[in-house]
């Protein structure tokens, strides 16, 4: 097989050694740039430091030729007094080379023109004092004249000279001397060799090859640690040295950067050279894996556009949010609203209701795991309460019918927590059945200021466990303008930034602190407003599991149970049944509510066989109990009416029962009325155009 280059394979290695050039360049250049930088930026610290070195220096002479003008009034002509003056500056300041009082012709006290009274230091521990007259013509020295033509009486720094008396070049500072009565008499004077400063240049000097040098104000040179040659290859630094007009000049060989330099080229050399090498290699596999990842993005964007469609299928088996649910036409005794927003594109949470008449069926629950296998658990879910519903006849039916479907054959043990309910509308009865779901809040609604309480439940068992696991139903009162909050714990799990976790005691804060929109004057509960504040809370955090809110608001007031029916024995349960779920849900307790049932029971069965009547009726309502002194809870009594259509009957005119005596000398019947007596805490009779009313009071 013959192998064909490109024009595009052949520029490729051209392309890469000019681009390795580019780059060396490039990085010689930074690199010369960062090494010097780098270097003066170290030689203008060690030179700021010589400096300091020097002005330190230059303070001593100051101050020790202050010392002496200052107390030179006290030597009244006494020159042992001056020359101890002189020995005690010089041991005060170790470093000073010599100090000396020079006097004018006419104020010296030998009467001479040659009078300059010296203390020299021989050693660290030896000072001479003399006087050094005709040894130092000081009217010929700078400084001496320098510090007399100082108009502004301030100290005069002298150049270094060598005038044959010292070992080594000195540095003198001069000052006018004036005696007792502010007279001029002479200039005082401190010497400093410049020993000192080879020094200096030692301690600033960078490299050994380097050269450091000390030059006057005209540019003549005092003191330095070598010669500079080929200045074209050497770098130069500079700084004057105050409070003196020394220059204080560096030369460094610039072969001391490039061989940094050299070491980093090398290094960055060989980086890029493996760079290329692994580039080429990715190339190599980049472009094998080419037509895999092309696949693979395709696949994933089908698969995207499948999960938005499974998107939509789920969001589309779930009730329009916020449809509002009427009844008998326009009157609107009920807002329902509800709203679930999935973590990913398809969830496990779950809703749904449906009104048939007057009873309201729903659902809210949460399947366990996330994803594509907890919304098709959900889809389940859904379905098989849309099917229990139109069938079962409470709650607890639905609950069970479902559990005993999602429990067989559930390999992966997926479960779903569930709160089913059945909100009887103009009655207010509120009976429902729990599987391990979130407890609801109630919202009771006095003057648009929301108090929230906890729905009281039984947990049982989450769907899909156990197929024979009863649950247990319960029941409440939902009052005018009270609010049932349905959640899934995706609410009161959720997070903020802070990894705070929001709660169930901080959900009922925020739910109880909303204020209800003005709607009719009736305040109006909106899902989407608590929904809001939830997303306040969650801030920047990303949500961390699917959220499902549903809320159910009972607009109009309420009515009593009424139920009416043919006077035949076989209505007996259904009136049976209405009785129970009312009584459940007013909170009677489980053994009054049997007994009171019992009672009634009696009653119908009495209407249906002796009546006579066509039809019968049963009307239960909840009020406050009538009896001040009766034990009821919270003051309220469980009122059942029965009316008939019969003849004239009063029972509650009936002769008692003696219950205590045998069998054979009771009164035939009136054992009926007896126990309705012993059961009700009221109990009356009345009859209204031709209909009997019997009134059954049971305090709760």
């Amino acid at each position: 097989m013959v192998k064909v280059i490109t024009n595009k394979q052949k520029i490729l290695p051209i392309a890469s050694a000019v681009f390795l050039v580019i780059v060396m360049t490039v990085q010689s250049f930074v690199s010369y740039s960062r090494e010097k930088a780098d270097l003066m930026k170290h030689m203008d610290y060690k030179m700021d430091v010589a400096q300091k070195d020097f002005i330190f220096q230059m303070y001593d002479m100051h101050e020790a030729t202050d010392e002496i003008t200052h107390y030179f009034p006290e030597f009244n002509d006494s020159m042992d007094k001056l020359f101890a003056l002189l020995e005690t500056a010089l041991w005060n300041y170790p470093d000073l080379y010599s100090c000396y009082v020079t006097f004018l012709p006419e104020c010296s006290p030998t009467k001479e023109q040659w009078c300059c009274p010296t203390a020299f230091r021989v050693n660290a521990d030896s000072v001479i004092t003399y006087d050094a007259k005709g040894t130092i013509p000081y009217p010929e020295r700078d400084w001496y004249n320098g510090a007399l033509k100082n108009e502004r009486d301030e100290g005069y720094w002298s150049l270094p000279y060598n005038d044959g008396t010292h070992a080594d070049p000195v540095l003198t500072y001069s000052q006018k001397v004036y005696d007792s009565e502010e007279r001029l008499v002479g200039v005082a004077g401190a010497d400093y060799t410049l020993a000192w400063m080879g020094q200096l240049l030692e301690d600033v000097q960078p490299y050994d090859d380097a050269v450091c040098q000390l030059y006057s104000a005209d540019g003549t040179l005092i003191v330095g640690t070598g010669e500079a040659t080929e200045l074209h290859d050497m770098i130069v630094l500079e700084k004057v040295l105050e409070p003196t007009d020394m220059h204080l000049v560096i030369y460094i060989p610039k072969c001391h950067i490039r061989k940094d330099i050299a070491g980093i080229s090398l290094i960055t050399l060989a980086v890029m050279l493996s760079g290329i090498l692994i580039i080429g290699l990715l190339l190599y596999y980049i472009r094998r894996e080419h037509d895999a990842f092309v696949r693979m993005e395709t696949t994933n964007k089908l698969m995207e556009k499948e999960m938005q469609i499974a998107h939509d299928i789920q969001m589309g088996m779930l009730p329009d949010k916020g449809e509002r649910l009427k009844v008998k036409g326009e009157r609107e005794d009920i807002d329902l609203e509800a709203k679930l927003v999935p973590m990913k594109e398809v969830g496990g949470d779950l809703y749904d209701f449906h009104r048939e008449k007057d009873d309201l069926w729903f659902i809210i629950g949460d399947v366990s795991g996330k994803g594509v296998p907890a919304a098709m658990f959900m889809s389940a879910a859904v379905n098989l309460f849309r099917a229990a519903e139109v069938r079962a006849k409470s709650p607890k039916e639905i609950m069970e019918e479902m559990n005993a479907v999602l429990s067989e054959n559930n390999p992966s043990f997926t479960f779903v927590t569930a709160f089913i309910g059945c909100l009887h509308v103009p009655t207010g009865q509120l009976l429902y059945c729990n599987a391990g779901h979130c407890q609801p809040l109630v919202m009771q609604n006095a003057k648009c200021k929301m108090q929230v309480e906890s729905l009281p439940i039984e947990p049982n068992i989450p769907l899909g466990y156990d197929g024979k696991f009863r649950f247990t139903e319960q029941g409440a009162m939902l009052g005018e303008g009270e609010t049932l909050v349905l959640y899934t714990d995706g609410i009161t799990e959720a997070r903020n930034a802070q990894r705070e976790m929001l709660g169930l005691e901080r959900w009922k804060t925020i739910v109880e602190s909303w204020e209800g929109q003005m709607q009719n004057a009736k305040c109006k509960m909106v899902a989407e407003s608590l929904l809001g504040e939830l997303k306040a809370f969650i801030g920047s955090a990303e949500q961390a599991d699917d959220i499902t809110l549903m809320t159910i608001t009972k607009n109009g007031a309420v009515e009593p149970l009424t139920l009416r029916v043919e006077n035949k024995m076989e209505h007996l349960s259904k009136l049976r049944t209405a009785l129970h779920n009312y009584g459940l849900c007013a909170g009677m307790p489980k053994r009054e509510l049997k007994k009171t049932e019992m009672a009634i029971e009696e009653m119908v069965v009495n209407i249906v066989n002796y009546s006579g009547a066509d039809w019968m009726e049963i009307q239960v309502k909840g009020e406050e109990c009538k009896m001040p002194n009766a034990k009821c809870q919270m003051g309220s009594a469980l009122v059942v009416t029965l009316r008939d259509n019969g003849g004239m009957f009063d029972p509650t005119q009936q002769a008692e029962v003696d219950t205590d005596a045998v069998t054979a000398e009771r009164q035939i019947g009136g054992l009926g009325i007896a126990l309705v007596r012993q059961i009700a805490d009221e109990l009356s009779y009345r009859r209204v155009d031709g209909v009997n009313e019997l009134t059954i009071i049971k305090n709760i």
